[in-house]
């Protein structure tokens, strides 16, 4: 997804916002559904000329020792090949309809492979986010509580996908099975993910509705920068790649 192509308490506690209603299709997937959030997966800010402040992408807070990581898609946040960020992100977890219940943390620094940074490889197409602290000095794992990372996934595995559509301010989510796309990418097959959903967490362990604190295995991404319709997303593979990537984030927080 080029940005889906643009055309396209405490730490341990999940928190649910609403629950919302699901169907089933005949593959078994979960058609995507809004819903009003979960805390610890949110909305990427930027700002442009003619955009001083929209939601593009998505991600997930993730377990650290310095409670202060969210993953996502490297393609939301570095120009491929380039090793260039883009300034002034704000991540907003839990928010829907406008709403910022947990608050708004700005984006310190972005942590992401030299196979991205220097290559593109869409191999690679996953960032770790350092959030500095919010106006009341609070790390974002505390305010809003942390998936765990699922490495090594096994294909099959029932995962639900979260993920903010651009074009909407409510996120939704959607149920399927991870399944190996090839020897580096997963693929996931659930109707109803749009442009901006990428960088979205692939839960594994969760409910279909995310009620509960689930781990990331993938963020949509990698393969045609999450691909190119709604109905089919990928991520790259998280292996040891992607955890040295996380050991390295972890190392700058």
């Amino acid at each position: 997804m080029t940005l889906r192509s643009l055309a396209a308490a405490g730490a341990m506690l999940a928190v649910l916002l609403t629950a919302p209603q699901t169907q089933v299709t005949a593959s078994g997937a979960i058609d995507s559904t809004a819903f009003g959030g979960a805390s610890r997966v949110g909305a990427i800010f930027g700002s442009s000329a003619a955009h001083p402040d929209h939601h593009f992408c998505s991600g997930a807070v993730v377990d650290s020792p310095t409670r202060d990581i969210v993953v996502t898609a490297a393609h939301c946040v570095i120009s491929p090949g380039t090793g260039h960020a883009r300034g002034g992100l704000t991540f907003v977890p839990g928010y829907h309809d406008g709403r910022r219940p947990f608050g708004t943390w700005s984006v310190a620094t972005v942590v992401a492979d030299s196979g991205w940074t220097a290559r593109g490889s869409q191999n690679s197409d996953v960032a770790f986010l350092i959030l500095r602290p919010d106006a009341s000095g609070r790390r974002i794992q505390d305010a809003a509580g942390a998936e765990a990372l699922a490495f090594n996934p096994r294909p099959g595995t029932r995962a639900v996908a979260i993920g903010y559509p651009s074009r909407t301010d409510r996120p939704v989510h959607c149920a399927s099975r991870l399944r190996r796309f090839n020897a580096h990418q997963l693929e996931f097959d659930c109707p109803g993910l749009p442009g901006g959903t990428s960088g979205g967490p692939f839960l594994v362990g969760t409910s279909s509705d995310a009620r509960t604190r689930g781990a990331v295995a993938g963020v949509i991404g990698g393969y045609e920068e999450g691909g190119d319709t709604a109905d089919v997303s990928y991520s790259p593979y998280f292996g040891p790649s992607i955890a040295a990537v996380y050991r390295a984030a972890v190392a700058r927080g």
